[in-house]
């Protein structure tokens, strides 16, 4: 089961060092984006917190410099006693803090709690935290006093995600329609609206001459970002700005500069990332503004191009590189960061890496084989004239007689073709091959069965295929579409007969799923026709 629609993830405050992520079945990873390190992993108790369903980055326990002390090296003290934590929203509604220094849950904040899931979770930088639930409720924790100290009502929407604005002291709380509230007095202030669907991203800036908050999100289905002039006054407000996506986007970065130059970033479903160059006294809602750059990640491999999917960015502070940006591809359970200063000159940067999958995979044989030799015993040195091989079988001098006539035993090898009921031939049918290539993931075997363009084949084996092999053949059909043109055509023609022979097979399953494996099908066929368009053009 799923716990985890969503992606939850977030780079660490010490310039994005560590890197945290909840997979599907509510594990929190930690990783070191300096080492491509798995540091730790940690699967709470079902029964007594549940699984992990948000979380946000922590910095505590800096002790109070004492008075003699200097200036400077108070601040160093201050600075090397400051630890990390990773405060943690289960599907119980508790709210808990992890310890990266123990690698385990340190503390668990008492009092009121949400009746339901935390959906999201975020940190005031003042010793508070603010959390919101499946109750539609807000809920208000202080770090110092460990428990629950306020908690409002935000309803009648599911409150999906929350940014909190130090300046103004409001919470943004977006599920469809973003709701300002006065984190002291537990007020509703300002309504916004604009988006179709529920928002799956946030996040939030501050104009650092001006002192202005702005609020960016995007939604489900929506190919576009919204930006949020916070000002704690009005009703059903119109966005600020608006920028454009190639698709939707589960993953925000924002950032400002002194001189007012604004960086966004965006991680599409494609995998792709988008990079939007600003500047926040010239923002404006009069048209639409597109990226500056696109990043797509692809695979090294010889045989077919396959794209790598990015799962998170992250803008570096350095001002010996102002344009780098820090990104992680792969999977959740498999990662990989770096580094890049994106080339502005072109639309579209091709980042060609290796697979994580791959390197995961290719180092556990380096491991495996290294081990093998050591555990290998040296052969003795023989000379080969000198040696007699004797075999270990008694010889019969008798010779053997074969009574069966040459004529019978190619009787006996001649395969007859059977016909099925409807009158089509059985040997046509190659559901045995394409269910054994599904099985074994053996790459010839599934070329070989799915280069097959003949349409009365394809009807017949797949109308003999077992229910529980189409997930995976729809998996196999997406990788083949991304592949040659002859590749192409024979996947569309198995996809189409998919469709019309098993449609109650794929309409019985849940939309998300449904939507997921189709996705790269869909985004494709999309990509292909836009660049038909820029042909054309």
């Amino acid at each position: 089961m799923s716990f985890s629609k969503k992606h939850v993830l977030g780079f660490s405050s010490n310039g994005g060092k560590l890197f945290a992520v909840i997979d599907e079945q509510g594990t929190l990873r930690i990783w070191d984006t300096e080492t491509n390190a798995l540091k730790q992993e940690f699967t709470p108790g079902i029964l007594e917190s549940g699984p992990c369903t948000a979380l946000t980055w922590v910095t505590l326990g800096a002790e109070r410099p004492k008075k003699s002390r200097k200036s400077q090296q108070s601040q160093q003290v201050s600075t090397a006693s400051e630890k990390l934590y990773i405060a943690l929203g289960t599907l119980k509604g508790l709210v808990v803090l992890y310890s990266l220094a123990t690698g385990s849950i340190e503390r668990t904040l008492s009092g009121d709690s949400h009746n339901g899931a935390v959906t999201s979770i975020t940190y005031a930088n003042d010793g508070h935290l603010y959390t919101v639930g499946a109750d539609s409720r807000a809920l208000a924790w202080s770090l110092a006093e460990e428990r629950c100290i306020g908690e409002w009502s935000v309803g009648p929407e599911k409150p999906l995600n929350i940014a909190y604005l130090p300046k103004s002291r409001t919470l943004a709380v977006a599920s469809r329609q973003i709701k300002i509230y006065d984190v002291d007095t537990k007020e509703l202030v300002e309504t916004c609206t604009g988006h179709s669907g529920e928002v799956n991203a946030i996040g939030s800036f501050t104009c650092i001459n001006s002192s202005v908050e702005y609020v960016i999100t995007t939604a489900k289905m929506e190919r576009i970002i919204s930006f949020w002039k916070i000002n704690k006054k009005g009703r059903n407000k119109a966005s600020t700005c608006t920028l454009l996506m190639e698709d939707v986007a589960h993953s925000l970065a924002c950032e400002v500069r002194e001189d007012g130059d604004l960086r966004v970033a965006s991680v599409t479903r494609n995998g792709n990332i988008h990079i939007y160059l600003l500047n926040v006294d010239s923002l404006s809602d009069e048209k639409y503004i597109k990226p500056k750059v696109s990043l797509q990640i692809a695979s090294d491999g010889a045989d077919t191009v396959e794209p790598i999917y990015a799962l998170a960015a992250h803008f570096v502070h350095d001002a010996l590189r102002p344009h780098e940006i820090l990104f992680g591809y792969g999977s959740r359970s498999l990662l990989q960061f770096e580094r890049y200063s994106p080339n502005y000159g072109e639309k579209l940067n091709v980042i060609v890496r290796t697979d994580p999958k791959k390197l995961y995979t290719k180092k556990q044989r380096a491991d495996q084989s290294g081990s093998a030799e050591a555990l290998k015993m040296k052969a003795p040195l023989v000379r080969s004239k000198e040696v007699e091989y004797n075999s270990a079988l008694p010889i019969s001098k008798k010779k053997i007689q074969n009574d069966v006539p040459m004529e019978a035993r190619l009787q006996n090898l001649s395969i007859q073709a059977t016909k099925l009921t409807d009158g089509k031939l059985q040997s046509q049918s190659k559901t045995q091959l394409l269910m054994q290539a599904l099985h074994s993931q053996d790459k010839a075997m599934l070329t070989a069965v799915l280069g097959t363009n003949d349409k009365k084949t394809i009807q017949i084996t797949l109308e003999r295929l077992p229910l529980e092999y189409v997930s995976s053949l729809l998996k196999e059909l997406s990788v083949l579409l991304q592949g040659k043109a002859a590749n192409v055509l024979c996947a569309l023609s198995w996809l189409q007969i998919l469709a019309t022979t098993r449609t109650s097979v794929l309409m019985s399953e849940d939309k998300e799923d449904l939507r997921n494996k189709l996705g790269i099908c869909l985004g494709i066929a999309e990509q292909r026709m836009l660049c038909l368009t820029e042909a054309l053009q």
